[in-house]
């Protein structure tokens, strides 16, 4: 755990950072919007900033050479720290049920937890389930989101459909990542 927390001075001050750092401004006001009820286009265009901004930094950080423990470390905190607050949003606004919200955060700790016993954590590469999870949970919130608007509320139930899958398929990705933890182990610490 200790190579997670070991930062060179000056490695924040890149492009793709600032990205990081918009993308985890943003879950605020969206949050803010979800639970008032108002701005659904406003809350629609923020939410799609905030997921785009999670591919742009990584873009960024490769086309420009700009990658960086910083924003190694601090990329998945927002992108976790944002779909779980949406998550929330979402279910105190009644616009999904709660066992996504709760599914999703005790994967999300499972795997933090995991973190703490693992011999290499920095090394852990995304998985295809993960992938496939990020782009349908993804989905799933926007269209929760396009179905805030008035016009656009017969989307609502597959969009509860699809972010339910999401929230599935985010679990066992987050499985797989806790088996790969927990095999790396000194001997001894995993139980």
């Amino acid at each position: 755990m200790s190579e997670i927390l070991q930062l060179r001075p000056g490695d924040w001050r890149t492009i793709p950072n600032l990205v990081t750092l918009l993308r985890l401004l943003l879950i605020l006001p969206i949050c803010g919007f979800i639970i008032s009820g108002g701005q659904p286009v406003l809350t629609l265009v923020l939410a799609a900033i905030f997921g785009t901004t999670d591919w742009v930094d990584g873009f960024l950080a490769r086309r420009l050479n700009q990658t960086s423990r910083f924003g190694q470390i601090l990329d998945p905190i927002a992108d976790r720290i944002g779909v779980v607050l949406i998550l929330v949003a979402l279910t105190i606004a009644a616009l999904l049920p709660w066992w996504i919200a709760v599914l999703t955060l005790l994967m999300d700790l499972a795997v933090t937890v995991s973190l703490f016993f693992a011999k290499d954590p920095g090394s852990l590469s995304v998985s295809i389930i993960g992938k496939v999870r990020t782009a349908v949970l993804m989905v799933g919130l926007v269209l929760v989101l396009i179905a805030r608007v008035p016009q656009w509320q017969a989307l609502a139930e597959p969009a509860v459909l699809l972010t339910g899958l999401g929230a599935v398929l985010h679990a066992l990705a987050g499985l797989g990542y806790i088996h790969r933890l927990l095999a790396r182990a000194p001997r001894g610490e995993a139980g």
